[in-house]
């Protein structure tokens, strides 16, 4: 029997006798002419990459100044005649206590019963001068300074003042000083405050009005 001769050799290795179309790459140099528009072309993307990433890094950093200062927003509670504001700042409490009273005025932190374990933080004005005074709560009913039982005067910056009646205690504390005489604040938990105030200046005599109240820091 007469063999077939293929009219494609290609065939017989399983290739298609289809004649496949020949696809040629060309590369094109540009004219000195168009050299110019192209670079033009590219520097205006890049000018346009950088303005929309500053864009953005400026948007970043309003939302950054928004955030900054919406923590920075002093909070305020009321408790019988006093009025309390306070605020996180860092590593410190920032904090502000009233009363109407023409003498001292004091704010205690998270004490275990009535008096004892608070870390108090007292004022008044002597001579026309503000006094402060960092003290713990020795007893249901007594107090020291802090520095007279073996801790530290902890109040980084404070001031009292009295006008129109009223007496005004500005104060700022670490949040952990690591001072034993002193209590541990931490953000978002529950803190009970109790405030006094007396009918003189001289925080050794006995208050006359007291309140207290729980906060969430």
């Amino acid at each position: 029997m007469r063999s077939k001769q293929l009219k494609n050799p290609a065939a017989s290795c399983g290739e298609s006798s289809i004649p496949m179309e020949r696809k040629h790459t060309y590369s094109r140099s540009l004219t000195p002419e168009q050299a110019p528009g192209n670079a033009l072309a590219v520097g205006f993307i890049f000018i346009a990459i950088v303005m929309c990433f500053s864009v953005f890094a400026a948007s970043a950093a309003q939302d950054s100044l928004i955030t900054k200062s919406k923590d920075t927003t002093f909070k305020t509670v009321k408790a019988g005649k006093f009025t309390f504001s306070y605020k996180i700042d860092g590593k410190n409490l920032a904090a502000t206590v009233s009363c109407k009273t023409q003498g001292w005025i004091a704010v205690g932190f998270n004490p275990k019963s009535i008096m004892q374990g608070a870390n108090l933080i007292m004022g008044s004005v002597v001579d026309g001068k503000a006094l402060l005074s960092d003290e713990f709560g020795t007893d249901t009913y007594s107090h020291k300074p802090d520095t007279a039982i073996g801790g530290k005067n902890n109040i980084i910056s404070g001031d009292c003042t009295q006008a129109s009646g009223v007496t005004t205690l500005s104060f700022t504390i670490p949040l952990d000083s690591g001072d034993p005489m002193d209590v541990k604040l931490v953000p978002g938990s529950k803190v009970k405050l109790i405030f006094a105030t007396g009918a003189t200046n001289d925080i050794r005599k006995k208050h006359k009005d007291d309140a207290s109240i729980t906060i969430t820091l």
